[in-house]
Formats: structure tokens, C-alpha cells, sequence
């Protein structure tokens, strides 16, 4: 049996294209056949329900406690406006100047501005013009209808931020805010309602034994005491409330100034607000 020999890579190659090659006389009838894949989508499956929990909702930025939190700082601002500060809330509410506000902020301060000052656009805003009905009323009288009327803010733009809360969280933010006495309530029961009523109350009860009142005042801006026969009275040229000369650092003896005389808050309301 004869051994095969190796063929070189050259015969090799001719031998390779001569087999692929047909035969003289020969068609070639294998025709290279094409294959159409066709790719199907596989069927999309079907979206779960969303549970209606879980549906987001737009919603004020705060909760339930944050809104209460912000309540209480607003409700501390005006309790302090009406009792320890009153002097100041009384001098700040110019009835010369344009309709005023009484705004308590969430910082814990309060402010007397005008609406268009402080109020964002759709906010609920305070009662307008408390500065308009202070020469109108006692003193007493118009601090409880300023603190009425701030209880009635409050309610409303506390419930102004808490529009979009649930049902259960805004029952939930009333019965927390009615566990909390109200301005008006605080301010009944403080040492300066006592106060200044004792302070009326005497005003009263010597209105006849006063000599000389004529048109002069029964207060002093500044002070808060009552009016005697002897005493030396200023009055201002723009707000026409009396003062004490000794209060404003007027002497008797001083004409122009007294002529031209324009009180301390007055002269700061001209220079903006302080």
C-alpha cells in the first residue's frame, strides 16, 4: 500500500479552485439560497394598576405640625403686639398715614405695613386700616378689635396653607389649633388689658374734677398718664396727639418748638418705617 505524499502549500491552493470549479459542460444548479428573518415583538406587557395611595399629589411644601408650628410663632408675634408692645403698636398706627396692617411672622416678629408690602399675591391678608379707627375708639376697644380680627387671620391662612392636606390632617391641625387660647382671649385675661382699664377707669371717674381740659387730651402718647391741670402738654403738628413736655424734652419756655412741634414718631414714620 503506497503512502500519500504531502502536498505543497501551492498544489495545495490549485487543487482547492480547481474543485470549486464545475466540470466542463457543467451547470452549476445549487443557487445560494436567502433566508427572510422576519423579527416579531414580543407582546408588551401589560401596565399594573397604580394603587390610588401611591398617585402623587401636589402639596403645599409643609405637614400638619409644620403648619401648626408656623401658627404658633404668628399667634406669640400679635399676643405680644397687643400686650407687651402695645405702646409701640399704638405709635406705629398712624391715622395719618395710608390703611395699615398688623402682620405676625413666622420668625416670631410682627410688623404695621401696608398690604402691598408684605402680602404675596392670593395670600389672605390681615384686617386693612387699624391705624384708620384709633382715634375713633378707647384705646382698650381698639386693642380687642385688633386681636379679634388677628384670631380671624390666623384661621385663615393657617387653612390657606393647609388647603391640600388630607381631610383627616386638616381636622386634625383645627382641633390643635383650637386647644390653644386665642389673641383676644390671651390679651382679656393679661396685666395690660388691666391695666390700661384701671387707667380708663380712673380717666372716668375724674373727668369733672379736672380743671382746665377744654380740648387737651385725657393721656399722654408717650407715657400713658392721665392729664392734670398743672402740668405742661405738647401736641403734635401732624398726628395732634399731647405728650407730656417733659416726655419729648420740651420746655415751656421754647415757642418755635412748640409751634412747629412734631412727636418723636412721627418725625421716625417720616424717615420710613422703623
Amino acid at each position: 500500500m503506497d503512502s500519500a505524499l504531502p502536498l505543497s502549500s501551492a498544489e495545495s491552493s490549485s487543487s482547492t479552485q480547481q474543485a470549486s470549479q464545475p466540470l466542463h459542460g457543467q451547470q452549476d444548479t445549487a443557487a445560494p439560497m436567502e433566508v427572510e428573518v422576519t423579527l416579531t415583538p414580543a407582546p408588551a406587557a401589560a401596565a399594573a394598576p397604580v394603587p390610588a395611595a401611591a398617585i402623587w399629589r401636589p402639596r403645599y411644601s409643609g405637614t400638619v405640625e409644620r403648619t401648626f408650628r408656623q401658627f404658633t410663632y404668628r399667634r406669640v408675634a400679635l399676643i405680644r403686639a397687643v400686650t407687651q408692645d402695645e405702646k409701640v403698636l399704638f405709635r406705629k398706627c398712624n391715622p395719618r398715614m395710608e390703611p395699615l396692617c398688623l402682620y405676625g411672622n413666622t420668625n416670631g416678629s410682627w410688623e404695621v405695613l401696608p398690604p402691598k408690602l408684605f402680602a404675596p399675591s392670593g395670600q389672605p391678608e390681615p384686617k386693612l386700616g387699624i391705624n384708620l379707627v384709633r382715634e375713633k375708639m378707647r384705646r382698650l376697644n381698639w386693642l380687642q378689635y385688633i386681636s379679634g380680627h388677628s384670631d380671624a387671620w390666623l384661621i385663615r391662612i393657617s387653612f390657606f396653607h393647609a388647603a391640600d392636606l388630607e381631610a383627616r390632617e386638616r381636622q386634625r391641625l383645627f382641633s390643635m389649633i383650637s386647644m390653644l387660647p386665642t389673641v383676644q382671649e390671651t390679651f382679656i385675661t393679661s396685666e395690660t388689658y388691666r391695666r390700661i382699664r384701671d387707667q380708663e377707669n380712673m380717666i372716668d371717674e375724674s373727668k369733672d374734677e379736672d380743671e382746665g381740659c377744654g380740648s387737651y387730651p385725657t393721656v399722654c402718647a408717650r407715657c400713658g398718664d392721665r392729664y392734670h391741670a398743672n402740668g405742661f402738654w405738647v401736641r403734635c403738628t401732624l398726628c395732634k396727639c399731647w405728650s407730656h413736655g417733659k416726655c419729648v424734652k420740651v420746655k415751656f419756655f421754647q415757642e418755635e418748638v412748640i409751634r412747629n412741634f412734631e412727636c418723636p414718631e412721627c418725625c421716625a414714620e417720616k424717615r420710613g418705617y422703623d
